[in-house]
């Protein structure tokens, strides 16, 4: 099954390379697009530009496996109608080669729970229009993400406005997921960002979400940007859920580019538990389960040594408030971490990485673990090999398929996979100046069955 896989999956890639390249060949200019106007009409070089891939993925653990290929297509073109409209869009084409995954099977995921074995989605497909009403504006139309409060798609409208030194929006539409049907649900909003002071800027931003299955939620956000002395500066953000404080983050960072020097200190509170709410504020609350008050501190820095050296550390400490609230996906860890990197040392265009980290859970065995990255350029050829570590990644395997979790009622019944040490090998070729192939292998050793696992991944890309 692999190789009729993977075998039909490297003749579709290089058909679509040999395909694409021909048509760049015979045509004696692809990028010259003309379209009709009240007048004489208008004609644009280049006048869309964007990315196109093709992506086999072949997964092999516990002695079952999985193929499946993915194509890619993300655009936008240039402004028309007197340089005021544009459009932008991404979507995917997915297809199973070699059928749905059983209930119980290894690889079942959420593709798995489609009818069909081809399944398309849109992740975003709007137009933006400059100007509409009063200079300093912009409306968008369309399905489209809203970056705010929470990360919301949605299909609808958002409008745009500068006054000053006042920008406002506010937005509305049909809320859109990838995963599930929200019906008839609704989302709208708005926010306002100023600048009080010339290093000051400040930000509210208000969200509401309609969801018939669960509650409806409001939440509002509060942020500030502080610029406390030349390369120093403070970010700031406060969020109220349902009128109940939600999370708190503050952050420090200096940089310093005559150095080529940086530090962030960052620190962040949850501080209320978060149970089943509306699906874009818990998504994965059945799996999850209920998300429960805890401190995370974060420190990291960077510093550079000349051109061929570098050298970056940094530690995470994560604190459950609670004792008794710690479970599966929440509970204290410490990490600390360093890592050398050092640039055409013994090769031309070559990077070598070590790294070094030290990982303390409670329940778990302190480890302190090495890893190593290799990069070399050889003409058209990008290669790259190493070996990394990480503590925890979840288990897909064994008793813990999909169907098990969406049906178990305690998540301290849901394993991870621990102490998982991973191999890779990748080789990307370049065609030409905008398109390229690439093979990537992986392979994971873990102390959770299966122990074994192990992916490849056939791509072929361009940019147009």
């Amino acid at each position: 099954m692999f190789l009729k896989a993977a075998g039909a999956a490297l003749a579709l890639i290089v058909s679509l390379s040999s395909q694409i390249n021909a048509q760049t060949t015979n045509v004696t200019d692809s990028n010259l697009i003309t379209g009709l106007t009240e007048k004489s009409g208008f004609t644009y070089n280049n006048f869309i530009s964007g990315n196109f891939s093709s992506q086999y993925e072949g997964r092999w653990a516990g002695g079952d496996d999985d193929h499946d290929m993915y194509q890619r297509l993300r655009f936008k073109t240039k402004d028309f109608f007197n340089n005021k409209v544009s459009i932008s869009g991404s979507g995917r084409l997915y297809e199973d080669l070699d059928g749905h995954e059983p209930k119980d099977g290894t690889f079942r995921d959420i593709l798995d729970t489609y009818d069909k074995s081809v399944n398309g989605r849109i992740y975003y497909f709007y137009a933006d229009i400059k100007n509409p009403v009063l200079e300093k504006s912009q409306l968008r139309l369309g399905r489209q993400y809203q970056y705010s409060v929470e990360n919301i798609l949605f299909d609808g409208a958002k409008y745009e406005q500068q006054v000053g030194p006042v920008e406002a929006h506010v937005f509305g539409g049909l809320r859109a997921s990838q995963y599930s049907s929200p019906d008839d649900d609704m989302v709208a909003g708005g926010g306002v960002a100023f600048r009080p002071f010339i290093d000051t800027h400040a930000s509210l931003d208000y969200i509401r979400i309609v969801d018939d299955d669960h509650s409806d939620d409001d939440e509002i956000g509060f942020s500030v940007w502080q610029r406390l002395y030349e390369d120093l500066h403070f970010y700031g953000r406060y969020v109220l859920l349902n009128n109940l404080p939600k999370d708190i983050l503050t952050k420090v960072s200096w940089d310093k580019i005559d150095w080529d020097t940086s530090l962030q200190l960052s620190y962040y509170r949850f501080l209320h538990s978060l149970s089943e709410q509306s699906n874009d504020i818990s998504p994965f609350y059945q799996i999850l389960g209920t998300f429960e008050s805890f401190d995370l501190f974060s420190l990291t820095g960077y510093k550079g040594f000349g051109e061929k050296f570098g050298i970056s550390g940094g530690l995470d400490y994560r604190n459950v408030l609670d004792n008794d609230d710690e479970n599966t996906f929440n509970h204290d860890y410490y990490r600390s971490f360093i890592a050398l990197t050092a640039n055409n040392i013994l090769l031309e265009d070559s990077r070598i990485t070590f790294t070094v980290e030290y990982w303390d859970a409670k329940g778990v065995d302190h480890s302190a673990d090495v890893g190593i990255e290799f990069e070399k350029k050889i003409n058209k050829f990008d290669l790259g090999c190493g070996t990394s570590y990480s503590l925890y990644k979840y288990n897909f395997d064994g008793s813990n398929t999909l169907q098990t979790i969406l049906d178990n009622e305690y998540t301290r019944d849901i394993e991870q996979k621990i102490n998982i040490r991973t191999y890779f090998l990748r080789i990307k070729y370049l065609l030409t100046e905008k398109s390229d192939v690439s093979f990537r292998w992986t392979t994971e050793n873990s102390d959770t069955d299966p122990e074994m696992y192990h992916q490849l991944l056939l791509s072929y890309s361009m940019s147009f």
